[in-house]
C-alpha cells in the first residue's frame, strides 16, 4: 500500500466515552473541530465511527481503536483513552474498516473479512456471544471489497458484485423477502440482486441501501420515517414471517423485506449513498444532494424539522456549488463543498456533533469552522508552518461525533481532495471489471506470470521492495481481470459509455468498441492455461448459472459485453487445416496476435481466433452455446429489452454474432454422427439453441436500419448434412397430427435420398400413424437458414405431394365408379383423371384458357397440368406447358387489355386504378400465376417486388415505389430528406392526388379532407406512408384481392411461407443475368460429340462469342422454352447435345421437354451459324420429330 501524504485528524462532538481519542480539551463534548492526537509517524488511511467508539486505519494496514468497549467493540478487553492497536489483526494487512453501532469489521489485503464486538443478533456473522476478532470463514472463498454495518445487521460486497447479509432481520433489513425474530447468523447471498453491478452499499439503523454503477438505488428494511424513499404505492409489506413467534410486535407494518428501486431518483445520476439511523443521503454526479427519512432534528437539511420526509428531496441550500462528499451520523449529516472550502453540517447538535461551536440543532446546512483550504487554491507557505491551510481528504460521522481527515499541501500544485463522484475501477473498494488500467498492469508483467490464486498477506507493505510491490499490483490486476469474467455484475460494469446513466430500453450504455478492443488486448496477453481458467470461470459464474430474469436492466449489459467477445468465435469444422491446436503448443506462451493469421483478428468477425480451442478446451462452441442459452431463457420483459439493444448495435457486431451462430451449427453438423443418446441430445440442444437465437436475430434484423443481408442467415450445408425432404415431410405430418418432430441432425444414410416419389409414398404410408412425440425440433421451423434453391426444392416437393394426393384421389374415384355404378344402376360421376388437361387454340388462347379455369373445380388445379395446343401433335412433357405460360401471360399482362398499367421508366406493371375488367378475370390471372409456380414454370412477370411482398403478407415500402415509379419515388425520398421547416412553402403539397383516367382528371384524397391538409415538416412521413399505401393497396384493393385469392387457390401450402419476397420473385421470374460459361459447364454430350469435337467447338464459338445477347436469349428460349435462368442456375437446367446423321440442309431441333438439342454434323462453322440463326427465330409451335 503506497504511503499517503501527511494527514491531520480533526474531531468534534460527544467524547464522554473517549470516542474522539486524545485531544486538548477536557470535556465530554467538543462543539468545534479540534486536532486529535495521533503518533506523528502515522499516515491515517481511513476512519470509522460507531455510536460511541472509533477505529483508525493507517497506511501500514494497522487498525487502532478507542472509545466505549461495553460490547468488546475495541477488539480488546481494556478501554484506554487513546488509540491502541488491535493486536488480533497484527498478522494481517488491513485495507478497509467499518463500524456499526457496537460492532466492527475489517477487510484484509487478501479480501478476508474480520468482525468483532456486539453479536446480540448475529451481526458478526457467527453464533454465540464471543466478541473477539475473528475471520468469517463462510466468506473465506470470496474477496470482500466493501462492508457496511447497521445497528444490528451487516452488508458485505465481494469483488464479484455479490452481496451477503447477516444479523437482525426483524424489520426485513436483510432483504431476504421475510421478517424474522430469529437472526441470520450465517452470511446469506442476496440472490435477488445477483448480477447487479454494485457501486456502493450502506447499512442504516434498520434499513439498507445498494447503489448500482448507473445510479439505480435499491432499498429495503424499516421505513417508519420514510427512510427508504418509496412512494406509498410502492410500500408493500412482506408478511411472510419465520421465527419462534407468530408475530413480530416490535416491527411495524411499514417495512419492506425485498430490495426495491427508488423510482423518484431515476434520471438523477446517483453516485453515492449513505445511511444514518433513520435517514438517507444520496449524492449525484453533478454534486447535488438528496435527503429523505427521519427529520426530527433537521438532519435532512431542508430548513424544517418535520417528523419525516418520505420522498427524496434535493437540499436547496447546496444547489449552487457541487458537493463531493457526504457522511451520515446517527442523527446528523456532513457534506463537503470543496469549491467553497467548506464542510457543512445539519441535524442534531446537542452533543456538538455539528461542529458549529454551538449545541443546538440545525435544519439547514451550517459551515463547520476549520482550518481547511478551498479546493483549487494553493498555499505558498512552508509545509512546516503551523498556519498552512489544510485540505479535507475525507469526512466521517458516527453516533454523535464526527471527524475530518485532512492533509497539508506538500507542493505548490493545486490541491486535490477525495471525490465520491469519481468511480475508480481499480480501487480496492470497487468490484472487478475489465478496464484499461488493469490491462496496463498486466502488460507490464512477465509473460510467464500466471493469473494468481488468492493469497494471504502476512507482512506490512512498507517493508517490501518496489519490485515486490509492483509484482503484487500486477498479480492483483490479473486476478481482477479473471474475476471480472466470473460475474455478470462485473461484466455489466465493464466498458461503460458516457451515457450509461441513461441505460434503458433503447440504450444499453456499453461502449461496444471498447469492450471488443479491451477483450482482444486481454486475450492476446494471456497464456493458454490462464485463458482456460478465465473461460471456465465465465462458464461457472455467468453462463451456466444464467437466470430468466434479473433485478435491473443494468444486469443485461453483461450479456452485451459478451456479445462482441472473441470468446464466441466458433470454427465451422471440428478440424480446421493449419488451426492452432493448443494441445500441441506451449501452454505457457502468451496468445499474441503475431502468432495468429491476419484473418484471426479481422474486423468483420468472419474468422477466428478460436480462443476456446486455443485454451485447450474440447468444445470450441461452449461459450457461444452458453451465451445462446442465457439469452434464450430470458423472460419476455428482459428478452424484449435485449432484442431492442440488438436492433441498435453496429452492423459489424450484429453480423459477427449471426456468423458465429451459423458456424456453430455447421460445426455440429460436421461432427461425427452421434453413437450414444446423450451425444445425440447434446447435438440437438446445441443446434436448437443456436437456431432459436438466430430466429430472434432474424426477426430483429427485419426492423434494423439498415439490416444485414438475409443471405448471412443461410446455412447451405444443411442441405448436404440433413435429409431435408424427409425432414420437411415429417414437419408437414406434425402440422397435421400435432405431434413433435423427429431429429434430423445426422447425415442421411447412402440410400436416404431416394426418389421424391418414394418419399411421398412413405409420407402417405405414415400419415395415419401417430407422430413421434419424444423429440425436439425440425430444421423447417427455421426456414431462414434455407437458401433460395432449398426453399424452391421444398416448394416443389410440397407441390409433388399435392399432385400425388390428387392422383390417389383419382384412383379412389375410379374404384368408386367401378364398384358403385353397377350397384346403383346408374353411372357415378367422379373425376378419375390424375391430370388437369387444358387444350387451347393459339388463335383463341386467352378465351380458351379463361374458360377452362372458370369451369375447373379448385381440386382440379392441384393435379399435374397437361397442356395441348389444338391441331399440334406434341405430347406435353414440360415443353408445351412452358410455351403455354409464356404466351398466355404475355397476352394477359399486356397493357392493351387495360388490366395493368405499364410504368415506362421501370417497364414494370401494376394494377390499373381504373380497369374495366371484372374481379373474376383477376382471380383467373392469380390462378395462372399460382399454376406456374405449382408446376415449376418460369414466367416473365414484370411485377415489382411489392407484388411478391404482398403475396407473402408483407407491407410495401417506399423502396418498392421507387422500383415501380422511380420519378415519384425519388421525389418522395427528397421530401423525406428535406431538413428545412418550410416544407409547405417549398413543396406545396396536400394529402391528395390528381390521377389521369382516360383523359379525365380524378381527385384522390389520401386521408379524409386531405385536400385541405398541407404537407408539413411534422407530417411529411405520414404523407409518404399514405402515398405508398394508395399506390399499392387502396388504388387496386378489389383487383389485387381477387388476384391473391386465385393465387392462393393453387399455392396455399406451408413451403411458400418460407420465402422472402425477393426469393419468390426469383423463383417465379427467374434471372435475366445469365452466366453463359456456366451453361457450357453444365452441358453433356451423346454419341460422337464431346466437349472438344470440332462441331461442338464451332457451336460454342458461335453461341458464346458471335451471338448477341438477344440471340443468346432466343437460343435459350428455343431450347428450353424460356429465356430466363431458373433459381437454381444452369446446374438445375442441364442440357444435352446429340448428333444428327443428316446433311447441311437440316436445321437443329430442340426437344424442350428434355432440354435436348439435336445438332447435325455440319461441314463448317459458317453453315452451323446460318442454320442455328434460322432455327432460333422460330420458337413457337410444336411437332413430333
Amino acid at each position: 500500500m503506497c504511503a499517503a501524504p501527511k494527514c491531520f485528524l480533526f474531531g468534534w462532538g460527544a467524547c464522554d466515552d473517549n470516542q474522539l481519542g486524545p485531544h486538548e480539551q477536557d470535556s465530554q463534548q467538543i462543539s468545534s473541530p479540534q486536532p486529535i492526537t495521533v503518533p506523528s509517524r502515522w499516515t491515517i488511511a481511513r476512519v470509522a465511527c460507531g455510536y460511541k467508539h472509533t477505529l483508525l486505519l493507517n497506511a501500514d494496514g494497522e487498525v487502532y481503536s478507542c472509545g466505549g468497549n461495553e460490547f468488546g467493540q475495541l477488539g480488546r478487553s481494556d478501554a484506554p483513552p487513546d488509540f491502541r492497536r488491535i493486536t488480533a489483526l497484527e498478522n494481517h494487512t488491513i485495507t478497509d474498516i467499518a463500524c456499526g453501532a457496537y460492532h466492527n469489521a475489517a477487510i484484509s489485503y487478501t479480501g478476508r473479512l474480520f468482525t468483532w464486538g456486539c453479536n446480540s443478533n448475529g451481526q458478526l456473522g457467527r453464533e454465540g456471544d464471543d466478541s473477539s476478532v475473528k475471520m468469517i470463514r463462510s466468506l473465506a472463498e470470496h474477496r470482500v471489497v466493501q462492508v457496511s454495518l447497521g445497528l444490528e445487521h451487516s452488508l458485505v460486497l465481494t469483488d464479484t458484485s455479490r452481496l451477503f447479509v447477516f444479523g437482525s432481520n426483524i424489520w426485513g433489513q436483510l432483504g431476504l423477502g421475510f421478517r424474522s425474530d430469529l437472526p441470520i447468523v450465517i452470511p446469506q447471498q442476496l440472490m435477488c440482486l445477483s448480477g447487479l453491478p454494485i457501486r456502493c452499499i450502506s447499512a442504516g439503523g434498520v434499513h439498507s441501501a445498494v447503489l448500482t454503477i448507473s445510479g439505480t438505488l435499491y432499498v429495503w428494511g424499516g421505513n417508519k420515517y420514510g427512510q427508504l424513499g418509496l412512494e406509498p404505492i410502492e410500500m408493500v409489506a412482506v408478511e411472510s414471517v419465520s421465527g419462534s413467534r407468530s408475530s413480530i410486535e416490535s416491527a411495524p407494518q411499514h417495512s419492506v423485506s425485498v430490495p426495491t428501486a427508488v423510482k423518484s431518483l431515476k434520471g438523477q445520476r446517483a453516485v453515492f449513498v449513505d445511511c444514518g439511523e433513520s435517514h438517507t443521503v444520496v449524492l449525484t454526479e453533478e454534486g447535488g444532494v438528496f435527503t429523505y427519512g427521519g427529520n426530527q432534528f433537521g438532519q435532512l437539511g431542508h430548513g424544517e424539522s418535520s417528523k419525516s420526509i418520505s420522498i427524496p428531496r434535493k437540499v436547496a441550500d447546496l444547489m449552487d456549488n457541487p458537493t463531493t462528499q457526504v457522511a451520515c451520523g446517527r442523527m446528523h449529516t456532513l457534506v463537503l463543498v470543496p469549491s467553497l472550502g467548506c464542510v457543512y453540517a445539519f441535524g442534531a447538535g446537542s452533543e456538538g456533533q455539528l461542529g458549529t461551536n454551538t449545541n443546538t440543532d440545525s435544519s439547514r446546512p451550517m459551515p463547520v469552522k476549520g482550518p481547511w483550504l478551498r479546493s483549487g487554491t494553493s498555499s505558498n507557505q512552508s509545509t512546516n508552518s503551523p498556519d498552512v491551510p489544510l485540505e479535507v481528504a475525507r469526512l466521517y460521522a458516527g453516533g454523535d461525533h464526527a471527524y475530518a481527515l485532512t492533509r497539508k499541501s506538500t507542493t505548490k500544485s493545486q490541491i486535490v481532495v477525495e471525490d465520491f463522484r469519481v468511480w475508480d475501477p481499480m480501487s480496492s473498494r470497487s468490484i472487478a471489471t475489465v478496464c484499461p488500467q488493469a490491462l496496463d498492469h498486466l502488460r507490464d508483467a512477465l509473460t510467464a506470470l500466471p493469473l494468481p490464486a488468492p493469497m494471504y498477506r502476512t507482512s506490512s507493505t512498507c517493508s517490501e521492495s518496489s519490485d515486490s510491490t509492483n509484482s503484487q499490483h500486477v498479480m492483483f490486476a490479473s486476478l481482477r481481470l479473471e474475476t471480472a469474467f466470473s460475474s455478470l455484475g462485473c461484466l455489466a460494469a465493464t466498458c461503460l459509455a458516457d451515457n450509461h446513466f441513461s441505460t434503458g430500453r433503447d440504450q444499453h450504455g456499453v461502449d461496444l468498441d471498447a469492450a471488443r478492443d479491451l477483450q482482444q488486448q486481454l486475450f492476446r496477453q494471456l497464456q493458454p492455461k490462464n485463458l482456460r481458467r478465465l473461460i471456465e470461470k465465465l462458464m461457472d459464474g455467468v453462463l451456466n448459472v444464467a437466470r430468466p430474469n434479473y433485478p435491473s436492466i443494468e444486469c443485461l449489459r453483461g450479456l452485451m459485453v459478451l456479445a462482441v467477445s472473441d470468446l464466441l468465435n466458433t470454427p465451422r469444422a471440428p478440424d480446421r487445416p493449419n488451426s492452432h491446436d493448443s494441445s500441441h503448443s506451449d501452454i505457457s506462451a502468451p496468445i499474441d496476435k503475431h502468432s495468429l493469421s491476419d484473418s484471426d483478428w479481422n474486423e468483420s468477425g468472419e474468422a477466428g481466433p478460436f480462443l476456446v480451442k486455443l485454451a485447450g478446451l474440447p468444445n470450441p462452441g461452449m461459450v457461444l452455446h452458453g451465451f445462446t442459452l442465457a439469452i434464450n431463457q430470458l423472460e419476455p420483459a428482459p428478452s424484449k429489452i435485449i432484442d431492442r439493444w440488438f436492433a441498435r448495435v453496429q452492423p459489424r457486431y450484429f453480423k459477427k454474432l449471426v456468423t458465429n451462430l451459423n458456424n456453430h451449427i455447421v460445426y455440429i453438423l460436421n461432427m461425427q454422427p452421434a453413437t450414444a443418446d446423450y451425444e445425440r441430445r447434446s447435438k440437438e440442444e446445441g443446434v436448437r439453441s443456436s437456431l432459436e437465437l438466430m430466429k430472434r436475430l432474424y426477426r430483429i434484423n427485419e426492423s434494423r436500419q439498415p439490416p444485414i443481408s438475409y443471405v448471412s442467415f443461410y446455412i447451405p450445408v444443411v442441405r448436404e448434412k440433413v435429409n431435408i425432404d424427409s425432414s420437411f415431410l415429417s414437419w408437414l405430418r406434425e402440422r397435421e397430427s400435432g405431434g413433435m418432430i423427429i431429429w434430423h441432425g445426422e447425415p442421411p444414410s447412402k440410400d436416404a435420398y431416394s426418389s421424391t416419389l418414394e418419399i411421398i409414398k412413405d409420407y402417405f404410408a405414415t400419415t395415419t400413424t401417430t407422430a413421434p412425440k419424444t423429440h425436439f425440433f425440425s430444421f423447417c421451423d427455421y426456414p431462414f437458414i434455407f437458401d433460395a434453391p432449398t426453399k424452391a426444392r421444398l416448394l416443389s416437393l410440397e407441390a409433388t405431394l399435392s399432385m400425388q394426393n390428387a392422383v390417389n384421389q383419382a384412383e379412389r374415384n375410379t374404384l368408386i365408379q367401378s364398384v358403385m355404378s353397377p350397384l346403383l344402376g346408374y353411372p357415378v360421376l367422379t373425376s378419375t383423371s390424375p391430370f388437369f388437361h387444358v387444350t387451347v387454340r393459339r388463335d383463341f388462347l386467352i378465351q380458351d384458357t379463361l374458360t377452362y379455369l372458370t369451369v375447373a373445380n379448385p381440386s382440379e388445379l392441384r393435379k399435374v397440368l397437361r397442356v395441348q395446343f389444338a391441331g399440334e401433335e406434341a405430347v406435353d412433357e414440360g415443353g408445351v406447358m412452358k410455351e403455354f405460360f409464356l404466351l398466355v401471360m404475355r397476352d394477359l399482362l399486356s397493357p392493351i387489355y387495360g388490366m395493368f398499367r405499364c410504368y415506362p421508366e421501370s417497364r414494370m406493371l401494376w394494377f390499373s386504378e381504373f380497369t374495366m375488367e371484372s374481379d373474376n378475370v383477376f382471380l383467373l390471372i392469380g390462378i395462372l400465376c399460382g399454376l406456374a409456380i405449382y408446376n415449376s414454370i418460369i414466367v416473365d412477370l414484370a411485377f415489382p417486388l411489392a407484388m411478391f411482398r404482398k403475396l407473402l403478407g408483407d407491407k410495401p415500402v417506399l423502396d418498392d415505389l421507387m422500383e415501380l415509379d422511380p420519378v415519384v419515388g425519388r421525389s418522395l425520398q427528397q421530401l423525406l430528406d428535406y431538413e428545412g421547416q418550410d416544407v409547405a412553402e417549398t413543396f406545396c403539397l396536400t394529402f391528395s392526388l390528381d390521377i389521369d383516367c382516360f383523359g379525365e382528371t380524378r381527385h384522390i384524397e389520401l386521408v379524409e379532407n386531405g385536400s385541405n391538409i398541407e404537407v408539413t415538416h411534422e407530417n411529411k412521413s405520414l404523407y409518404v406512408e399514405k402515398y405508398v399505401d394508395y399506390v399499392f393497396n387502396k388504388s387496386c384493393e378489389a383487383p389485387y384481392r381477387a388476384f391473391e385469392r386465385g393465387f392462393h387457390q393453387v399455392c396455399a401450402g406451408h413451403a411458400l411461407k418460407f420465402f422472402r419476397p425477393m426469393e419468390l420473385q426469383s423463383l417465379v421470374v427467374g434471372s435475366e443475368v445469365v452466366n453463359w460459361n456456366e451453361l457450357r459447364q453444365n452441358t453433356s454430350y451423346q454419341g460422337v460429340y464431346w466437349d472438344h469435337h470440332p462441331v461442338i467447338e464451332w457451336f460454342w464459338e458461335v453461341l458464346l462469342v458471335e451471338f448477341s445477347v438477344e440471340d443468346k436469349k432466343r437460343f435459350l428460349r428455343f431450347l428450353t422454352g424460356c429465356d430466363r435462368v431458373p433459381l437454381f442456375g444452369f446446374t438445375s437446367l442441364r442440357i444435352t447435345i446429340q448428333p444428327m446423321n443428316c446433311g447441311d440442309e437440316y436445321l437443329p431441333v430442340a426437344h424442350t421437354c428434355a432440354n435436348l438439342l439435336d445438332l447435325p454434323l455440319y461441314s463448317s462453322k459458317d453453315v452451323l451459324r446460318l442454320k442455328l440463326s434460322i432455327a432460333i427465330q422460330h420458337t413457337e409451335g410444336f411437332g413430333l420429330v
